[in-house]
C-alpha cells in the first residue's frame, strides 16, 4: 500500500485530530437528507465533505487521474484539474470545503445550527430513446453518472443531481443484444438505469456536452476491437482487446494459458534481496528462469513490507490484512480463492506458543518471527528487554536475553518483547522448535498464498465487496481509473493473467470495470482476484530472449511466477 512523504503525513496527522475533535454536521440538498459513507465534518468554520461522494449529489463528477497524482473535476461549469494536495487527505477519501464546491458548482447554501442546507438547480432527464442495440438518456444539462453494477449480463447506472422529466419505463426485446430495459427514479434525486444484455457483450458509452444539453449512449451492437492472437509460448496465447466502459478507451492485455496444470506451475516469489525490500518483476521472473509473471501483494512504501497474506513453499512471509482476498495454492497445485485469518504458533515439546506476527517491527509483549529474508527493521527503539532464539532446521542454537536484537540471515529469529519474554523462557539451545501456521478458510494442504484483493468471482458468480474485505469504497484504490492486475481461471482448464493498461491511449480501470472486462472475455470465466494495481501493475512474458512488460512496471514487493512443470 502506497504513503505519502512526510509533509503528506504530517498534513494527515493534523487533518485526523482536527476530524477526531470536529462536530458531525447534517446536509440537506434541495430539502433532502444526504446519508453518507464518509462523514462531512467543520473545521474553523468551514464545512468539509468528501469530493467524490458527496460532490455527484450536487452536480459534480469528480475522478483520480493516476499518472498525474490530481483529481480531475466535472460539472455545468466546466472541467477543473487539481493536484491531489489541494484537497484533505484522509484514508485516501479527498476532502473539499462545501464553499470551494459550491463554488465549483454554482451551488447557494445557508447554515441553521449544525445543519447544512445547499440549494441547486438539477438537470432533468428530458428524453429516453431505447431500442434493443442501443440506450440514449438526453439531460438538459450535465449530471454525474455512476456505474453501480456490472456484469453477468446486466449493468446499472445511477445519474446524480437529476430528476425525471419522462415516465418510468420498463420495457422487454424479444431480439437484439438488449433484452430489458428499466428506467426510474431513486432517492435524493438520482434516476437509475438498469440493461439487460447478452453477456457476450460490452457496451460502448458515447457522451456529448454543449450548454444546456448532455446526452449519454450505451451501444452494444459493436464488437470489441481485439488484436489477432500471438502464440508466444507453447500453450500460451497473448491478446489485447479495446473497449469503452463508460470513461474513454480501455485497452487490455492478457496471457491465456490453455489446460494449464498439465504444463505450468505457480509459484510466488519475492526479491532475492529478500523480504522488506523491492525489485523490478522482469527481474524477479529473469532470477529463477519464470517465462510469465504477475505482481501480486500491496505494500507498505514506508517499509517496503508486503501487506496481506504472502506465503512462500510453506513458510509464511507476511500475515493477512484483515480478510482480504487471497489466491491459495495447494500441493497438488489446485488453486484456491478466499479470505483466510492465519494464526501462528510455535510447537516445542507437543505445546503451542502464541505468535502475534511475522516480519515486521515488534511491539510491547509481542512475540515476532523473523524468517531468515527478512531485511527490514526489527525493532523501533528499545523495548528494555528481549528474548532471542535463534533457529536452524528447527533447532535452538542460540537463546539469550538482551537488550538489542542483531539480525542473522542465516537463521530464523523468534524474538519476544516485555511480559511476552515469558513465553520462550523455557525454551533454550538444541530444543525442537516448529514455526507452524493455520488458515481458516482453503484446506491444511495450501503451500502457498499470495494477497491482494479483492476477489472479483469465485464459482462462476460475482463476489466483488471491497467493503467486506476492508476497502475505504469512495477511496482511490477502490473507485479510481487505473492499471490494474488480475488473475482468473475459466471453467475449461484455462489461466489467465491480465493487465488494464493506463496511458495515453487508455483511461485505465476501477474495480467494478473489471468484473465487466472479465464478462467479455471469449471464455466464461470461473474464479478472479484483483492484485495491486497503480505503479506496481506488471505482467512479464518472456518472447524468444527478451521479456516484455505490460504495465506501469514499478518495482514490487512480490510475484506469482509461471513455471514450466518439466523443472
Amino acid at each position: 500500500m502506497r504513503s505519502g512523504c512526510l509533509t503528506g503525513i504530517a498534513l494527515l496527522c493534523v487533518f485526523v485530530a482536527v476530524l477526531a475533535a470536529s462536530d458531525r454536521v447534517l446536509l440537506w440538498v434541495n430539502n433532502d437528507q444526504v446519508i453518507l459513507l464518509h462523514r462531512a465534518f467543520q473545521d474553523a468554520g468551514r464545512v468539509m465533505v468528501p469530493l467524490l461522494e458527496f460532490g455527484r449529489f450536487v452536480g459534480l463528477e469528480a475522478s483520480y487521474v493516476d499518472q498525474d497524482a490530481s483529481i480531475l473535476t466535472r460539472s455545468s461549469k466546466g472541467k477543473k484539474l487539481f493536484p491531489v494536495e489541494h484537497f484533505f487527505i484522509h484514508n485516501r477519501i479527498a476532502y473539499v470545503s462545501l464553499t470551494e464546491l459550491a463554488e465549483l458548482t454554482g451551488a447557494r447554501m445557508h447554515t441553521i445550527g449544525k445543519e447544512v442546507y445547499v440549494e441547486t438547480e438539477p438537470a432533468s432527464l428530458t428524453c429516453f430513446d431505447p431500442t434493443s442495440h442501443e440506450v440514449t438518456a438526453r439531460f438538459d444539462g450535465f449530471v454525474p453518472c455512476r456505474t453501480i453494477e456490472a456484469g453477468g449480463g446486466r449493468i446499472r447506472l445511477r445519474f446524480y443531481h437529476c430528476s425525471l422529466a419522462t415516465a418510468s419505463q420498463w420495457l422487454a426485446f424479444s431480439e437484439g443484444p438488449i433484452s430489458s430495459v428499466e428506467l426510474r427514479e431513486g432517492k435524493n434525486q438520482t434516476v437509475e438505469l438498469t440493461i439487460g444484455f447478452s453477456s457476450a457483450c460490452l457496451p460502448q458509452f458515447k457522451r456529448f456536452s454543449s450548454a444546456g444539453f448532455y446526452s449519454l449512449s450505451l451501444v452494444f451492437d459493436h464488437e470489441l476491437q481485439a488484436k489477432e492472437k500471438e502464440e508466444i509460448l507453447p500453450w500460451i496465447t497473448y491478446n489485447q482487446i479495446q473497449s469503452d466502459l463508460g470513461h474513454g478507451t480501455v485497452r487490455t492485455n492478457y496471457l491465456y494459458i490453455d489446460s494449464w496444470r498439465d504444463h505450468y506451475r505457480l509459484s510466488p516469489a519475492i526479491p532475492h534481496t529478500g523480504v522488506g525490500s523491492l525489485a523490478y518483476l522482469r527481474d524477479i521472473a529473469q532470477f529463477h528462469g519464470a517465462p510469465v509473471a504477475i505482481n501480486t501483494n500491496f505494500f507498505d512504501t514506508a517499509t517496503n513490507i508486503p501487506v496481506g497474506l504472502l506465503i512462500v513453499n510453506g513458510e509464511v512471509q507476511s500475515s493477512n490484512y484483515e480478510r482480504r482476498g487471497a489466491l491459495g495454492i495447494d500441493i497438488f497445485g489446485h488453486l484456491v480463492f478466499f479470505n483466510p485469518t492465519i494464526t501462528m504458533f510455535l510447537r516445542v515439546n507437543g505445546e503451542k506458543i502464541t505468535i502475534d506476527d511475522v516480519n515486521r517491527p515488534i511491539k510491547s509483549d509481542e512475540v515476532v518471527v523473523y524468517t531468515p529474508s527478512y531485511t527490514g527493521t526489527i525493532s523501533r527503539g528499545s523495548l528494555k528487554s528481549y528474548r532471542i532464539l535463534k533457529v536452524r532446521s528447527n533447532r535452538v542454537v542460540a537463546a539469550e536475553d538482551s537488550p538489542y536484537v542483531v539480525r542473522d540471515s542465516s537463521a530464523t529469529l523468534v524474538v519476544a518483547s516485555g511480559v511476552a519474554c515469558s513465553r520462550l523462557a523455557m525454551i533454550g539451545i538444541s530444543d525442537e522448535v516448529n514455526v507452524e501456521h493455520v488458515l481458516d478458510q482453503g484446506g491444511p494442504l495450501i503451500t502457498d498464498a499470495v494477497s491482494a484483493g479483492p476477489l472479483l468471482m469465485v464459482a462462476g458468480k460475482d463476489v466483488l465487496d471491497p467493503g467486506k474485505e476492508a476497502f475505504s469504497l469512495n477511496s482511490s484504490l477502490v473507485s479510481g481509473l487505473a492499471s490494474r492486475s488480475v488473475l482468473a481461471t475459466d471453467w475449461y482448464g484455462g489461466l489467465i493473467l491480465l493487465a488494464v493498461v493506463k496511458g495515453t491511449e487508455s483511461v485505465g480501470a476501477d474495480f467494478v470495470d473489471l468484473l465487466a472486462i472479465l464478462h467479455s472475455l471469449p471464455v466464461r470465466i470461473k474464479n478472479a482476484i484483483a492484485f495491486d494495481g497503480g505503479h506496481s501493475s506488471s505482467l512479464v512474458f518472456k518472447d524468444g530472449a527478451i521479456y516484455w512488460e505490460i504495465g506501469t512496471g514499478g518495482k514490487v514487493a512480490a510475484g506469482l511466477l509461471l513455471i514450466p512443470d518439466n523443472r
